[in-house]
């Protein structure tokens, strides 16, 4: 990966979040709408028929690297969870009993991308005397999960003083915790500045965050 590298994290619903290094030169989303156009008799083209949108997609690379984030980290185990959030774990209930596999939510500073994995390549690259590997290359592709955005008022109809609180459960992050406040996970800074949290990326499980109201 060329660049300069920062400090993301990858999210697994209902599950823990992954610290790892991102290249911000190497990341693309897309949207893709559906067009129709049907042969008409004696014309040369017909005008397209709008089809429906697609989700967005978010195409990432990240690195997991034992050596430059922690030494206790384990690639090969990070590589299976990874994996582990490609099959259908999660029930949705319901008279057909479907089952998905997990949301997973990136998040880099201010940016934070909710979907589901769409495709999903590990290379390992750096390995220790026994073979265990110390570096993985991963290529991640994700798709839209929330097209419809979550339930609630607009943020900016919110009312001065704090909305309540929320106690840190595993797999939260600034920005998801953002996301279900105020239905923008932009604001994550103002959840960071009203309980003086200077890393984002650290939320201590348990722990009761003040939600500050918008103004306006």
């Amino acid at each position: 990966m060329a660049g300069p590298v920062q400090k993301a994290a990858l999210t697994i619903e209902d599950g823990e979040t992954l610290s790892c290094l991102f290249n911000p030169k190497d990341y693309s989303v897309t949207k893709a709408n559906s067009w129709e156009a049907k042969a008409a008799p004696g014309k040369s083209a017909a005008k397209p028929t709008f089809g429906g949108g697609q989700p967005r997609e978010l195409t990432l690379q990240l690195l997991f690297d034992a050596t430059l984030l922690t030494p206790q980290m384990s690639v090969k185990d990070v590589g299976a969870k990874l994996f582990g959030a490609m099959n259908a774990s999660k029930n949705e209930g319901g008279t057909k009993n479907k089952s998905r596999p997990p949301t997973l939510t990136f998040t880099w500073g201010a940016f934070s991308f909710q979907g589901v994995a769409k495709n999903l390549t590990v290379q390992y690259q750096l390995f220790r005397p026994d073979g265990e590997p110390i570096r993985a290359d991963v290529k991640l592709a994700l798709m839209q999960w929330d097209v419809e955005g979550p339930a609630g008022q607009n943020p900016t109809t919110r009312s001065d003083g704090a909305l309540g609180a929320h106690v840190v459960r595993d797999g939260d992050s600034l920005a998801s915790i953002a996301y279900r406040a105020y239905g923008d996970p932009t604001h994550w800074r103002l959840i960071a500045e009203a309980n003086g949290i200077d890393d984002p990326l650290r939320l201590r499980s348990g722990r009761a965050l003040s939600i500050p109201g918008i103004d306006g």
